[in-house]
């Protein structure tokens, strides 16, 4: 069976390679419409038969595909605006990276809690999250998306926890992996030590494909250059969310280059969640 945190990363994946094939349609539109339709040859008044046409009748038909033509005129005049389109897919990879965290985060937390007869068997920092941060939601519902019931029973699934309740432990996960920011690296850093890695950039560092894609093959300095490159993801995400006169959209190739670094550090983040699963000892 597929282990729960390599079934969340397949998803991302999947959804990723669906943003680089986009980006690949992009690239081909506006090489399209950089390019020049060959000369127009005179149409014969009639289409030879099927069995005597060559790879040239192929070509030519007898009519002008409309389409393309309307196709070429279009792609000629709204190239230099094809960045809004990949920044678009910057935006939406930026924040489905920032889900697919908040999805191993409580995923490596479910985990644990399966394995943990009570509450406060758990890890103490999961403790403490779950404590600090079912009280912020019921301070505050609306800012987390919920109203006074569903954060009123977050609150009764808390206390029932810590009290026993005669029930086997089924913590609310989704409430650990709450932020109030972007993925960056201090965030995503907080996150993971809230479910026990607690030396998550030390650990990343380590990884051959990270020092491999960042081109570092010191530990710390390929964390320092993966940190780096996850900011300026975010830095990028937040310019093209709230843009201005002066925002510079990043073209296709560029987001390619951020989409095969996000989907190294998802692969990489779910390694290191299985390796301290297959570690964990319940305290």
């Amino acid at each position: 069976m597929p282990h729960s945190l390599d079934i969340v990363l397949t998803d991302f994946k999947s959804d990723v390679a669906r943003v680089e094939n986009l980006l690949t349609l992009t690239k081909l539109f506006r090489d399209f419409g950089a390019s020049e339709p060959p000369p127009a040859k005179a149409a014969p008044s009639e289409p030879p038969p099927a069995e005597e046409k060559g790879p040239e009748d192929e070509k030519i038909t007898g009519k002008i595909w409309k389409e393309a033509v309307d196709l070429h005129t279009e792609s000629k005049s709204r190239r230099t605006d094809l960045p809004i389109l990949s920044g678009s897919l910057l935006l939406y990879l930026a924040g489905r990276f920032e889900y697919y965290i908040r999805q191993i985060v409580e995923s490596i937390a479910d985990e644990i809690a399966g394995k943990t007869q009570k509450f406060q068997d758990l890890p103490n920092q999961i403790q403490k999250s779950l404590r600090q941060k079912t009280l912020e939601i019921a301070q505050n519902p609306k800012k987390y998306g919920h109203d006074e019931l569903t954060s009123e029973a977050l609150l009764e699934s808390l206390v029932i926890n810590i009290r026993g309740g005669g029930q086997c432990l089924s913590i609310k996960s989704e409430v650990l992996s709450i932020t109030d920011a972007n993925m960056r690296p201090a965030v995503l850093q907080d996150l993971m030590k809230t479910v026990g890695l607690t030396d998550f950039w030390r650990d990343v560092g380590k990884q051959a494909n990270i020092k491999i894609v960042m081109g570092k093959s010191l530990d710390q300095e390929a964390a320092a250059e993966a940190q780096t490159k996850l900011n300026q993801i975010m830095e990028e995400r937040n310019q093209i969310a709230h843009p201005t006169a002066t925002t510079e959209f990043p073209d296709a190739d560029k987001v390619l280059k951020s989409a095969e670094f996000l989907n190294i550090l998802a692969a990489t983040t779910a390694d290191l969640g299985k390796v301290y699963l297959a570690t964990y000892v319940v305290q």
